[in-house]
């Protein structure tokens, strides 16, 4: 299944752009770089400037990058936990 707008919160998020546009701890703000890694709690991004920046999921608001034209505005409090949590918990978009 293609990730798109709709469905987005029950994918994996490992290999997406990402952008924090907005994040309670202030220090975590506009960071920016691809997700290589995705726990219940947690996103770790490697940033554009080549450093893994652990960015906790609740409290953010990200900008995933789905293609060169489609981004994906997203509440962190959404995305807590697994993909497979996700799924279960919000039904699968049904």
């Amino acid at each position: 299944m293609r990730r798109t707008k709709s469905n987005l919160i029950y994918h994996e998020l490992i290999g997406l752009r990402v952008h924090v546009k907005f994040h309670t701890d202030k220090s975590l703000i506009n960071v920016k770089g691809r997700v290589v890694d995705e726990t219940r709690n947690m996103l770790v991004v490697m940033t554009d400037e080549g450093r893994e920046k652990k960015v906790p999921k609740f409290g953010g608001v990200f900008v995933f990058k789905l293609s060169d034209t489609v981004s994906v505005e997203v509440r962190g409090d959404s995305i807590v936990g697994r993909p497979e949590e996700r799924l279960k918990r919000y039904g699968g978009g049904r």
